[in-house]
């Protein structure tokens, strides 16, 4: 039923300690018969050097800190493979922030669209495509506070387009799909026109007929899922005929899925239904003419 309501689519701590070897106390204690200047001039050597091997240990302490191998602070490195949608949403992290919105492989199928709230390293995101990715994940034994406890890396971009179908999809441009409900319009039954309105979904656009008058336009992104909740689309501009609409009936139809194409997210193939929804209401419902 239209309207109805469907499931919802949200420093590496190097524990060093540093003993400080104390050279120059090895001159104080030794006892040899020596002019007093030169017992000065060795016990004012001993503690110049017996400083510079502190300074030198503590340098070479400081640099093993601060230049330590970024593996040792990471563990459970696994491989993933992500979609990642081609716009990024507004969310709350730490402050506002955009975020990607990715739908993980999970056994080779796809999960559910959520908030991706990290950077995956050397991946350069431009909006307009979705993107599949293989992804390198790994815990990090130390995150900082503000950070994640998983890092990501970008191992290959294995698919970049604005369209994903499904291998197998039934939205080809032979087949046409006929109006069969559509959300908002009363007490007319849009299979009873005398021309049913009808769409043709296909590789980057679609065409039809509203009511009176032939539609066509682009598709802008679409991601056909077997599951509704993976399921997104996005259409650019309607283009229209100018036909004159003497039936007022057909003319209601056609201002009324005009409207209304504007509005959904997403769609699904119930063989013989083609669905379209906003979020998880059911909105337009056509019928594929090909059904018998």
């Amino acid at each position: 039923m239209l309207g109805q309501k469907r499931g919802a689519k949200d420093s590496l701590y190097l524990a060093i300690g540093i003993s400080l070897v104390e050279n120059g106390k090895r001159f104080i204690n030794m006892k040899f018969k020596l002019p007093a200047s030169l017992l000065l001039t060795g016990l004012l050597s001993g503690l110049l050097i017996g400083c510079s091997s502190t300074s030198q240990s503590a340098a070479e302490t400081n640099d093993a800190s601060t230049h330590y191998d970024e593996s040792a602070n990471t563990a459970a490195v696994k491989m993933e493979t992500y979609w990642v949608a081609p716009e990024r949403v507004a969310c709350q992290g730490i402050a506002p922030m955009q975020c990607l919105v990715v739908n993980k492989m999970v056994d080779g199928k796809t999960s559910e669209w959520q908030f991706f709230y990290n950077d995956i390293a050397g991946f350069e995101y431009v909006p307009g495509s979705f993107y599949k990715l293989s992804v390198e994940t790994a815990e990090v034994k130390y995150p900082a506070a503000d950070a994640s406890s998983i890092s990501y890396k970008l191992v290959d971009e294995i698919d970049k387009a604005p369209r994903h179908y499904l291998d197998n999809t039934m939205l080809t441009e032979s087949r046409k799909w006929n109006l069969k409900q559509l959300a908002g319009l009363k007490g007319i039954s849009p299979q009873a026109l005398p021309r049913p309105a009808n769409i043709t979904i296909a590789g980057g656009g679609f065409s039809g007929f509203a009511g009176c008058n032939n539609m066509f336009g682009q598709i802008k992104h679409l991601f056909e899922a077997t599951d509704l909740n993976n399921s997104l689309l996005k259409l650019g501009p309607i283009g229209s005929t100018l036909m004159a609409c003497a039936d007022p009936k057909a003319n209601a139809v056609e201002q009324k899925l005009h409207q209304t194409l504007g509005m959904v997210n997403a769609l699904q193939v119930e063989w013989p239904f083609l669905n379209m929804y906003q979020n998880d209401e059911l909105l337009i419902q056509f019928v594929a003419e090909d059904w018998d």
